[in-house]
């Protein structure tokens, strides 16, 4: 199996300034039997890659085409005579039309967003074409998958599925530090104006804590907050990790609906008590982080307080539980979607295809197999009618 992994025009892809999109692609690449022969294929100016097998697409800068389709003719063009069995297109639906029957490769589209923002999949009638023309859709939590139905017709979903970010377990214990984090963008879609503010009662009211915030925002505006908020800026992926391995709190208080919202993954599988708004995706990143009841200052300032005040059994106690049940929930959540998959897959063959001498072995081997992409993803294809 030979897999292009194409990025997003422009979608940092370094060890310094990966999001969350190129953080999802690297994880599974490194982890996957097929990662030798899997390429990651995008445009930066940036070095230091996150994996190996990166091809850059340099000089996008057509006055003829739109950034889209010379990004995309140029791939076509490095990749033609590769023969890649898989492409697999990231966040951008609208390249699906550029790709579709100019290259013997299948194609599989990833939605790491809302995918009616996006070109391409605004419409009901465009996200129609892509179920109809795509060999698999992918997406990163069950609020994006909600939104991509929405008002479409009672449509079979059999060609998608979901799958959550990943997260590395702890491998030692950290001695957590009297501090509160926050990582993301610094901007007020991300929340970080109510933390910064809410950070001068609670330092105040607890002279023996500070905070610190990881992130940029090439827009930044400086909101005032304490003297012992410390700006760490943009920083290394596994350098984040440590951050919230010493912490004792994260907040994550995002106007913006979150598709899934990593961060807060991050933070309880480094056992920080993790507080979160209730906004998209971020309550499928765990069932145990603080939920805000109304996302403003006040309600930060309260539950932040009210973590400090607990005596520190209550907290230890609280953190494993969290950093427990944050490791094994993508894990059980994965397991039931492959379960469910193979229930679908198996039906499918059942009523569509001619069965007669493939034993129920046979056939649960060959729905598995669809639904763990493996070699055999399009052997549905290969039984006779």
């Amino acid at each position: 199996m030979k897999i292009a992994s194409i990025l997003p025009y422009k979608e940092n892809y370094t060890l310094k300034g990966a999001g969350a999109v190129a953080l999802w692609i690297s994880d599974f690449v490194r982890d996957s039997k097929y990662k030798k022969n899997t390429y990651i294929i995008g445009s930066t100016k940036n070095k230091n890659y996150l994996t190996k097998n990166y091809i850059n697409i340099d000089n996008i800068n057509s006055k003829l085409n739109s950034t889209t389709k010379e990004y995309s003719n140029k791939i076509i063009n490095k990749i033609q005579n590769l023969n890649f069995d898989v492409l697999e297109l990231h966040n951008r639906p609208i390249m699906v039309k550029e790709f579709f029957g100019k290259l013997n490769s299948k194609i599989i589209l990833y939605f790491h967003n809302d995918p009616t923002t996006m070109k391409g999949a605004k419409s009901v009638n465009e996200r129609i074409y892509l179920l109809k023309k795509v060999d698999k859709i992918i997406f990163i939590s069950s609020w994006v998958k909600k939104k991509f139905f929405k008002n479409l017709p009672n449509l079979s979903d059999n060609k998608t599925q979901i799958i959550y970010h990943s997260i590395d377990p702890i491998k030692k214990n950290v001695k957590k530090n009297k501090q509160i984090i926050f990582v993301g963008k610094l901007n007020e879609s991300k929340g970080y104006d109510l933390y910064c503010k809410s950070m001068f009662k609670i330092l105040d009211q607890y002279n023996d804590w500070c905070a610190i915030s990881i992130g940029e925002e090439r827009r930044f505006q400086n909101f005032p907050t304490h003297k012992r908020h410390f700006n760490l800026g943009q920083i290394p992926h596994n350098k984040v990790l440590d951050y919230l391995s010493e912490s004792e709190i994260a907040v994550i208080p995002s106007r913006w609906e979150e598709p899934f919202g990593r961060t807060a993954l991050e933070a309880s599988s480094r056992g920080c008590a993790t507080i979160i708004s209730n906004t998209g995706g971020l309550p499928e990143t765990t069932d145990y982080a603080i939920k805000l009841k109304k996302l403003d200052t006040k309600n930060i300032e309260n539950e932040v307080i009210r973590l400090i005040k607990n005596d520190k059994q209550t907290l230890i106690a609280f953190f494993f539980v969290i950093t427990t049940l944050a490791y094994f929930y993508p894990v059980i959540k994965h397991a039931k979607n492959k379960l469910d998959c193979e229930a679908i897959a198996k039906n499918y063959i059942i009523k569509n295809k001619n069965t007669i001498g493939i034993n129920n072995r046979e056939i649960k081997m060959i729905s598995t197999n669809f639904c763990y992409g493996g070699e055999e993803i399009y052997e549905l294809e290969n039984l006779k009618n």
